[in-house]
């Protein structure tokens, strides 16, 4: 079974929470690393200022992927999901963000900012993703939202958005492959 749906970004609980733990993980490893330094140093006083200065760029890095996801993206981004014996697989099929993860790498690149490319790196080995069976431990099923949420032990290993019209098949076919979930 295959199908094609546009993903509302900052509609749905599973993009914003996934979001949102990107920015906290990031600022938490950044924030960590700065205060080790000036621990290091026995600059205690600096400790703060800097958490403060970090969240202020931490708080513009959200405010620009939210800008991305409004202006660029249109709130949306295309997915296929195709669910079969083996697992589930999921692709971004949305031709901007395969542009956007492209312009990234190169620009990169091209201006010695590897964090960029690295970014725009991960950006497309996330474009697609495979969840077998045997990893899924629950099925958590969310019929308002047509969404089904396949985990695996402390974290959601893959959400399949469905239409209005496939969301039953899907469902019941993912509870079906996990009679255990």
């Amino acid at each position: 079974m295959t199908w094609t749906v546009d993903v509302s970004l900052l509609g749905s609980p599973v993009v914003l929470r996934q979001t949102a733990g990107v920015f906290l993980v990031t600022f938490a490893v950044v924030s960590l690393f700065a205060c080790g330094l000036f621990a290091v140093e026995g600059d205690w006083a600096g400790i703060l200022p800097t958490l403060g200065v970090l969240a202020l760029v931490h708080v513009g890095l959200v405010l620009g992927a939210l800008a991305v996801m409004v202006l660029y993206f249109g709130n949306r981004i295309a997915m296929e999901f195709t669910v079969d014996e083996r697992g589930v697989f999921s692709q971004v099929r949305d031709r901007k963000a395969h542009k956007a993860s492209q312009l990234a790498v190169v620009l990169g690149l091209a201006t010695g900012r590897f964090t960029v490319a690295g970014a725009g790196m991960l950006a497309r080995s996330g474009a697609s993703s495979f969840v077998p069976w045997k990893a899924v431990q629950r099925v958590r099923c969310d019929e308002t939202r047509h969404t089904i949420h396949l985990e695996g032990g402390w974290r959601t290993r893959a959400a399949l958005f469905c239409t209005p019209q496939n969301y039953h098949l899907a469902r019941n076919w993912a509870l079906r492959m996990c009679p255990s979930a």
